[in-house]
């Protein structure tokens, strides 16, 4: 599998009972380190962001206060690279444009909260090239 995700489960201390299946875990793991990327840009995280990250784990993910403070957690410990994760949510979401759409209405909320830093915006830049690789294709097509 993805090296990335290795390191999601080192980082684990024990093996997670709050997911019913390995393949949520796994993507619900990814998503909350991207989040956690975005709100940690700036080198420090504060409460409005937290609440933000839990509200949108919360609502759109339908996930509970246990799974949320246990995706923080590992986000929180994780040195994996934002990269990886990010394949591995288009790897899981790549046949739902919808749900693809969600996710990055999501990002741009999160990048809101306080104001939009650089950091925050590239990190947005290179989520949206991952999950929508066409639109990259779409600024190199030749005019004609």
């Amino acid at each position: 599998m993805f090296d990335s995700l290795k390191h999601w489960f080192d980082s684990l201390k024990e093996e997670s009972k709050l997911f019913d299946h390995r393949d949520d875990e796994i993507l619900h793991s990814a998503l909350a380190s991207v989040l956690y990327h975005v709100i940690s840009a700036d080198r420090k995280v504060n409460s409005r962001e937290k609440h933000e990250f839990t509200s949108i784990l919360q609502q759109e993910f339908e996930l509970n206060a246990e799974q949320i403070g246990h995706l923080y957690q590992a986000a929180k410990e994780s040195t994996a690279d934002v990269h990886g994760d990010l394949h591995t949510i288009n790897f899981y979401l790549k046949r739902n444009p919808a749900v693809r759409m969600t996710f990055m209405r999501k990002l741009l909320q999160l990048i809101d909260v306080h104001g939009t830093q650089g950091e925050e915006l590239e990190l947005f830049f290179e989520a949206l090239h991952e999950v929508f690789p066409e639109v990259r294709e779409i600024g190199s097509e030749p005019d004609l």
